[in-house]
This record gives structure tokens, sequence and C-alpha cells, in this order.
């Protein structure tokens, strides 16, 4: 990803309960391996360009070692990534949502779809902050919240979003300022004020008196030369007493997005900024048993698992080997940027070969991305989406086992934002080509 890396390890004895692993302190913007059970992996697939087939000893697929009280949860890549025989039908057997008609079903920007233990499906509709409850047959039944400064109102002017709360059908919508809790029939119960030393951005979800938080990503706004590359903007996460507000556990200054800025002669402003190439981002989710942390950086495909009062307990890991992009993926990437737009061939090959000129002169990542998302379903399995830039490959997430073990892949509907992964189905957001969002749900079968 950099033309020069330097390394950082840190002392087992450091960390204890409620306290990072990692560095709290970013020194300068260059990757840095950041846990010790890292080293042996970093250097064994960095040292050449073309490391040797990975594999773990007695030839098994899977291996679990304790290292100092971290479980370390190793699959082969290749077993992982191989079909588990789950599928996902590709045909919803419930939706929700039409292009006209009762204003009930007309969702505008849809932040939050979730289906309670008795099989009703609940929808944000983030404008208004309504939550709106649908019956197993997909018949509205009525609507709460809306803005305004009452009980069980939102804030007029923040964001509304559904947090999950695993293990429960209490319902949590973050407005920006304050957690709101309701019941599953949309009664009011009570709202709490959360917030850090660091802006929350996100709320990754509240799970018995603890709430998961994230802070900062973005691109850098302001302008610079032509060419010109920014330092990563960074993200933290933290853990938080739902009730004092306390922290009990936060990890500052991982890397997220890498860009450069643009001279553009047409633009209003005259300059535009650019992310760079398979960027390599981490992500979190909050479960009933603890926080989920990919680090998003090129130090291969691993996951780590803290409990809720901070404490890494495991760290799942592929075992495979590391590719960079090659100058095919670059060019396949600019192809499907401009994909969408109708223009002439002439005009395509040329706004092509310039954004490849520009993407060659400046940063590219060292290796392809491999995670994009994590999720935890209902029962406890850990899901990771897989990177992918190619429009036309499959949406496909790897399946882990509560102990860290990897399961195989599961191939999902294209274009579902995925909102709740339970036992036998996945429920989520479709847009059609007229941009109108409706709530879908697709039957998972061939789990035992």
């Amino acid at each position: 990803m950099h033309t020069e890396t330097r390394h950082t390890v840190v002392a087992r004895g450091e960390a204890g309960p409620g306290r990072s692993l990692l560095p709290a302190i970013w020194r300068s913007w260059l990757p840095r391996v950041r846990h010790p059970f890292l080293l042996t992996w970093f250097v064994a697939t960095a040292a050449c360009e073309q490391p040797a087939e990975i594999g773990l000893p007695g030839g098994v697929p899977f291996l679990e070692e304790d290292s100092a009280g971290v479980l370390v949860a190793t699959t082969l890549g290749t077993r992982a990534r191989t079909p588990i025989g789950w599928v996902v039908d590709t045909l919803p057997d419930y939706q929700v949502g039409a292009v006209e008609g009762e204003e009930a079903y007309l969702f505008s920007i849809i932040d939050g779809a979730r289906q309670l233990s008795d099989g009703r499906v609940l929808v944000l509709d983030e404008p208004d902050c309504e939550l709106r409850f649908f019956g197993t047959d997909g018949v509205f039944h009525g609507h709460t919240g809306g803005r305004g400064e009452g009980p069980g109102e939102f804030h007029p002017n923040g964001r509304c979003v559904l947090i999950p709360s695993p293990g429960t059908d209490s319902l949590v919508v973050f407005d920006g300022r304050r957690l709101n809790v309701f019941d599953d029939r949309g009664r009011f119960g009570h709202r709490v004020r959360v917030s850090w030393p660091s802006n929350i951005t996100k709320v990754l979800g509240v799970v018995g008196g603890v709430v998961g938080v994230e802070s900062g990503g973005g691109i850098w706004a302001s302008p610079a030369g032509h060419g010109q590359t920014h330092p990563p903007t960074l993200v933290d996460y933290g853990l938080l007493e739902l009730g004092s507000g306390r922290v009990t556990w936060e990890e500052e200054g991982l890397q997220w997005s890498q860009s450069f800025t643009v001279v553009v002669p047409d633009s209003p402003i005259g300059w535009a900024q650019m992310e760079v190439p398979f960027d390599i981002r981490p992500d979190a989710t909050l479960a009933a048993d603890g926080l989920y942390l990919t680090l998003g950086e090129d130090q291969g495909p691993e996951i780590l698992q803290y409990d809720t009062s901070g404490r890494l307990r495991r760290i799942i890991r592929l075992a495979e080997q590391r590719s960079a992009p090659s100058p095919k993926d670059l060019e396949k990437l600019v192809e499907f940027e401009f994909d969408p737009y109708d223009m002439a061939d002439s005009t395509r090959e040329r706004v092509s070969e310039s954004r490849l000129r520009l993407y060659r002169q400046n940063l590219q990542a060292r290796i392809m991305p491999v995670f994009s998302r994590l999720m935890v379903d209902e029962t406890g399995w850990l899901w990771a989406k897989l990177y992918r830039f190619d429009v036309r490959a499959p949406v496909r997430w790897l399946v882990f086992a509560p102990n860290g073990k990897g399961h195989g892949s599961v191939d999902m509907p294209p274009n579902l934002e995925i909102w709740q992964i339970g036992r036998d189905f996945v429920l989520g957001v479709w847009e059609d080509e007229y941009r109108v969002e409706y709530v879908r749900r697709h039957a998972l079968t061939g789990r035992s």
C-alpha cells in the first residue's frame, strides 16, 4: 500500500482487561504490525513477492491455538471459501414497499429493517423518523416515532438509524445524540444520551449495558495540489457503559481511507478528491458475545474478537496467500466505474485512459482487500462479506462458527443491503431501477 513500511510490536504485558492491545498513538500514517501474534504471519507473507503456498501443520483445514490467553483460530483460505451448501433464494418470499399507493408503503430512505420474533417486520423510514410495523402477510399495522421533542419522538435535525440489539426484541434508534428504546410493539420506554470524546459517527449495537461506537472515517475535504496524496483518514472504535457513558475500551487511529487530490478545471471548485484504488478499510460489529473488528490494513485477512469488557479473546484468521491488485484488475476497476454512463466509445476510451494514468501515478493498495463488512447472525455465527470490485462477481460471504472456524461461503442476492441474518432467512433493502426502496426477505435453506 505504501512505499515504506515500519513495524512496531506491542509487548504482551501491556494489555489487560478493558485495555486495547493496539497502540493508542498513531505515529505517522504508515501501517504497522499491531499484535505480536501477527508478526509471524506478516513476515511469512511479506518476506517475498511470491510466497510459498500456505498450509497448516499436519495438513488439517482448521487449527486453534492459545497464545498468552488469546485463542488463534486459523482456517485454510481454500476451505473457508468453499461453498457451504446453504442457499439464499434469489427471489424474495416477502416484500413491502411500492412505487405508488398508500403512504405507509412508500419509503424514501430506509435506515433500518428487522424481523421480530413473531414474524412481524419493522421498517425505519429515515426522513420522517417513523417506525412502521408490518404483519407476516406484509400488511401495514401502524407506526410510531416521528420528529419532535416529546417522548418517543426523535431529534428534529438528526439522522435516525435502527441499531442492532442482539438477543432482545427491544428496538433501539439513534438520532445523532440519543439512544431511544421501544418495545416490540412500538411503545416508548426511555432514552439515553450518549457521548464520546470523539464525535460518534456510527453506533454499532447495544448489548445489555454496553454500546459499541465508531468515530471518524470519510476522506480529506481540503484541497491540495494535483496528484497530492493525503495521509489516510483515521477511525476510532469504543465500548461505552449505556447508563454512565463511561468508556470501558477504545481503539484509536485505525487507518480508514486514503485519498488524493486532482485538478478538475470544469468543476465549480476546481478540484476533486479521489480514493486510492483497492483501498482497505476496517469494519466492526457488536454481537451478544462481544465486538468483532477487522483492521482493514495490509496485514492479511484477520478478524479480532473482543468480549464486552474489551478483552481480546480470539483472532480469526485465514491461511492463504495475499495477492496484490494486478494491472488487469486496475483496468477492470476503471471499466466498471464508467460502465453506468452513456457516452460515445471514443469518449469512453479517452476518459478511461485518463483515469488509468491518474491511478497509476498515485498510491495503490499493496494487497487486494479481503473483508468489507462483518455481521453476526441470530445464532451467534459470524458472517464476513468478501470485498469485490467486479460488479459481475457473486456477492459472497464467509461463515464462521462461534469457535472461529471457517465453514464455507454463501452467495447473497445481488443489490440487497443486508440488515439481518436469521437461522432461515436474510432480510434487507433492495432498490429497483427507479431507485424506489423495498424491504425483502429471502429464505435461507440447507442449514441444519
